[in-house]
Order: C-alpha cells, then structure tokens, then sequence
C-alpha cells in the first residue's frame, strides 16, 4: 500500500468515526421525544384516592370545593417529586371512573391549562383554585440580566390517568407532560418509558 493510499484510508477512517460518534452523541432520547409518545389520556384499573398519592409521597397542599366541577369527588393542589428538592406542582382531581374523568374532566382541564387558561382565566366556569393556576413564571434565574419574568399559567397542560385529571406544572407542555408521566408511573408501580 501507497504512503498516499494510508493517507485517503486515514482520512476516511477519521471522517467515519466523527460521524459515528456525531450520530451517537445526537440520538439520546430528549424530553421532546418523551413529550411525543406521552399518551395525554390513559385508562388504568386502579381508582386512585388522595391515599394513593399520599403513599408515593405527594404532599397536598390546597384542597378544593369540587362544587361545579362536574361528577369531580375531590380535587386537590399539591406537590410531587422525586427529589424531595425539586417538586414539582399538581392539581389532581378526582373522579369516580376513568369514564367520568373524561366525560366530565376533560373540557374543565382544557379550561384550566395553557393557552385556554391565559385566554378565558377571567371567565372560568369552574372558579376553585383559579389564582394558584395562574402565577409568575422565570425562565431563566432570575439573577441574570437576561431574566424574564411574565405572568402565565401554572400548568401548561394535562393529563387524564385512570380516574385522576392532573393538571401538570411546567414551563412549556415539553415538562409538563414529563411531569405528568413521572407522576402517573409512580403511583401505578409502573416504569416510564
């Protein structure tokens, strides 16, 4: 072999091992991957109670008149995480059925989440808890210059598991949908994917 044919080799076994090692470092599974196979709406056998949640470490915080919350039992705002440091925050309401939590749930949480939220916050149906779904949000530390605060809602989006509605906390539906599955997969025993 060639001084000149060892060089192209070179350069090619360089070029090959870049790309191999560009595509590994770019195909980890991202949030927004996670966000995209989160099913926002999933039956579960199990009736859950403020018992179940309160057994994987939800600490309620706020509970709610349900009256006017359609076939709702109770709902509750509270806090989860699985670093004791860094919880995240949750309504959750409950529902006799996973049939009733849609039925009847579903148009409340749209109501209550995201942009629908910002838009009608004034002319909620459902009143309880209007002003914890609303708060100040940074999105980045506040004791930098580049620091933005703005109102906005609480929970950019929501989930229906079993019989619960959650309305999930995050800065963007991204986090909020990675909150909801870690939720949903601590109190159904089960893993995230």
């Amino acid at each position: 072999m060639s001084i000149a044919n060892l060089k192209r080799l070179a350069g090619v076994l360089a070029i090959s091992m870049f790309s191999i090692a560009a595509v590994a470092c770019g195909s980890s599974d991202s949030g927004g991957a996670a966000a995209e196979q989160f099913q926002q709406v999933s039956p579960f056998d199990t009736v859950f109670t403020l018992e179940s949640l309160k057994d994987i470490g939800f600490k309620a915080s706020k509970e709610y008149d349900v009256e006017g919350l359609t076939d709702a039992t109770e709902a509750w705002n509270g806090f989860w995480g699985t670093d004791p440091y860094d919880r995240a925050e949750y309504e959750v309401r409950f529902y006799p059925s996973h049939e009733e939590a849609v039925t009847s749930g579903t148009s409340f949480a749209i109501a209550g989440t995201g942009d629908e939220f910002e838009a009608t916050r004034r002319e909620q149906v459902w009143e309880s808890g209007v002003k914890d779904r609303w708060q100040t949000r940074g999105t980045t530390d506040v004791s930098s210059p580049l620091s933005r605060q703005a109102p906005g809602p609480t929970y950019p989006n929501y989930a229906i598991f079993g019989n619960l509605v959650i309305l999930c906390d995050g800065l963007d539906d991204e986090q909020a949908f990675k909150n909801c599955a870690e939720l949903e997969s601590a109190v159904s025993g089960q893993e995230i994917n």
